[in-house]
C-alpha cells in the first residue's frame, strides 16, 4: 500500500509558493497557466487544507491561488463589522493577486463572503462560482460549538479546542464517508495539528458571529451568474433545510450532492467539484 502524501508534500510537489501582499496571504501554483482559479477555506481552516483541491485544478490546467481568510494563517484580520467589510476584503484579494479569475471557489464560511459579493455585484458575471458546503442554516451541533467558543474565556477555549481528545472527537464528527477514507483522515489530522500556531480564536469568532448575526443568505442573486453549489449528504454543520434555502436563493444554479460526505468536501469529495 502506497504512503499517503501529506498536505505539505502535495504543496511541494505542485511547486507552490507563498505570497503576502498588503495583509493578504496566499499560495500560488502553476502560475504560467492561462486559466485562473481562486480558492478559499472555512473558518479555523487554512490555505494548506486546499492543496488536494489545488492539485485537481492544476491537473486541469489552471493557475491556482489559495487564500487565507482574514485572521487565518498569514492574512491580517482587518476591521470587519459586516459582510460589506468582508466583500471589500475579497475585492482587495482580487486586486493584490492581480489576475482575472475564471472561477472562484468558496468553502464553508468563504462561501458566505462569495455569496454576499455576488448579491452586491462585486464579482464579474463572467467568473464561474463554486460554493461548497454553504451554511445559510446551521445545525444544533454548529450552534453548540459557536456558543462554546463565544462564551468561554478565549485562551481557555482555545486550549481545550486543541487538546488531542477534543480534536479527535471533532475529526470523527467531520468526516462522514464510510468506509473512512484514510487520506482524508490523515489530511485532517495534519490540518488540526497546525491550527494552534496559525489562528487566534477571537478572529474565527468574529467571523462566525457575523454569520450568525448578519447572515447574508437572505436575498437572491442575479440569474446571470454561473453558480455551482455542492453539499455533502451527511453534512452535520447544516440542517436538512439548507439545500431548499439555497435553491430558493439561486434557482438557476447547478446543485451537486456529494453522497456520504460531511462538511470537509475538499478532503472527502474532491471529485464533486466541477472540472469547469
Amino acid at each position: 500500500m502506497s504512503k499517503i502524501p501529506s498536505l505539505k508534500q502535495i504543496y511541494t510537489d505542485l511547486g507552490c509558493q507563498e505570497k503576502i501582499v498588503d495583509g493578504v496571504c496566499w499560495f500560488e501554483c502553476n502560475t504560467n497557466a492561462d486559466k485562473v482559479i481562486i480558492i478559499s477555506h472555512g473558518v479555523t481552516g487554512g490555505k494548506i487544507d486546499m492543496v488536494p483541491l489545488c492539485k485537481k485544478y492544476v491537473e486541469l490546467g489552471f493557475a491556482v491561488y489559495a487564500v487565507d481568510l482574514p485572521g487565518h494563517g498569514g492574512s491580517v484580520m482587518p476591521e470587519a463589522n459586516d459582510y460589506d467589510d468582508l466583500t471589500r476584503w475579497l475585492t482587495k484579494v482580487l486586486r493584490v493577486i492581480d489576475r482575472k479569475p475564471d472561477a472562484i471557489i468558496g468553502n464553508s464560511f468563504s462561501s458566505s463572503i462569495v455569496y454576499h459579493a455576488l448579491r452586491t455585484g462585486k464579482i464579474s458575471k463572467s467568473t464561474k462560482i463554486i460554493m461548497a458546503c454553504p451554511t445559510p442554516d446551521q445545525s444544533r451541533l454548529a450552534d453548540f460549538l459557536q456558543g462554546l467558543s463565544s462564551h468561554l474565556p478565549s485562551k481557555f477555549a482555545w486550549e481545550v479546542y486543541n487538546t488531542k481528545p477534543v480534536r479527535r472527537i471533532r475529526m470523527a464528527s467531520a468526516l462522514k464517508i464510510r468506509p473512512r477514507r484514510e487520506d482524508a483522515w490523515a489530511w485532517l489530522v495534519e490540518s488540526e495539528s497546525g491550527k494552534k500556531s496559525t489562528l487566534a480564536l477571537k478572529d474565527s469568532n468574529t467571523l462566525t458571529t457575523m454569520l450568525y448575526e448578519k447572515n447574508p443568505y437572505v436575498k437572491g442573486v442575479s440569474d446571470d451568474y454561473d453558480v455551482t453549489v455542492i453539499i455533502g449528504s451527511k453534512d452535520n454543520i447544516i440542517t436538512p433545510r439548507t439545500r431548499a434555502i439555497m435553491k430558493d436563493l439561486l434557482p438557476a444554479a447547478t446543485f451537486v450532492l456529494a453522497p456520504g460526505a460531511g462538511h470537509i468536501l475538499h478532503f472527502e469529495a474532491v471529485d464533486s467539484y466541477p472540472e469547469l
